[in-house]
């Protein structure tokens, strides 16, 4: 997977926004991630390599954001640490992108209840911990099985699991679900090959429309 990672970001866009001007850059002018960590504020994102790789910091600069994503990582990897990738921030907000890694390493009869009861468990462990957040979780991104990164993730299982997640949010106070599968598919419910190189991760269009999506809720 490691090596996966490197390689979409030696060729993946990445996108900035600059007040209603969307740049695409490539990933070698801002690999180094840079955020401060404020006293009373900090919007935290957490989840994967679909995190890892936002340019949160360019895009949201006028902001508090602390990008939490890590290249690889499974739902099982952020509720061992969430000490470290969420708490000590004390988040006014967090953003939940996580799981598809999940469906492409384990292997279990009952994957998208697992998956989505840890996903529950991230938000739930984040309302005991920090109950002054506002907890987002944003749907599993869909995948483009026409092309090779989207490996054995499948569009029946992601949108199993999230509507597990989204029918826990609806009836959760103070956590909301974000629905950007449905924003980001083709007519065959893929994820759109506008937005992805590899079937997988966003390319610079593909971040534009994740910060479509999110603008809404950060400036909220």
């Amino acid at each position: 997977m490691k090596k996966n990672c490197l390689l979409f970001g030696i060729i993946s866009l990445f996108v900035f926004v600059v007040g209603p001007v969307i740049v695409a850059k490539s990933l070698g002018d801002i690999q180094t991630k840079t955020y401060t960590i404020n006293q009373k504020e900090n919007i935290v994102f957490v989840g994967d390599s679909i995190f890892d790789w936002y340019p949160t910091d360019k895009i949201f600069s006028d902001l508090p954001i602390v990008n939490s994503g890590l290249c690889g990582n499974k739902t099982t990897d952020i509720l061992n640490d969430m000490e470290n990738r969420i708490y000590k921030y004390n988040p006014t907000k967090v953003f939940i992108q996580i799981g598809t890694n999940d469906i492409e390493f384990e292997d279990s009869d009952e994957l998208n209840e697992e998956v989505a009861q840890n996903i529950i468990k991230i938000a739930e462990g984040v309302k005991k911990n920090r109950k002054k957040s506002k907890i987002y979780i944003i749907s599993i991104y869909p995948v483009n099985n026409n092309l090779p990164g989207a490996n054995d993730r499948h569009i029946d299982e992601i949108k199993t699991i999230n509507q597990k997640v989204k029918e826990y949010c609806a009836k959760t106070d103070g956590v909301e679900y974000i629905d950007a599968f449905s924003q980001l598919t083709n007519d065959e419910e893929m994820l759109d090959e506008e937005y992805t190189d590899d079937g997988l991760h966003p390319n610079g269009l593909g971040y534009a429309k994740l910060t479509e999506i999110l603008m809404k809720y950060i400036y909220n």
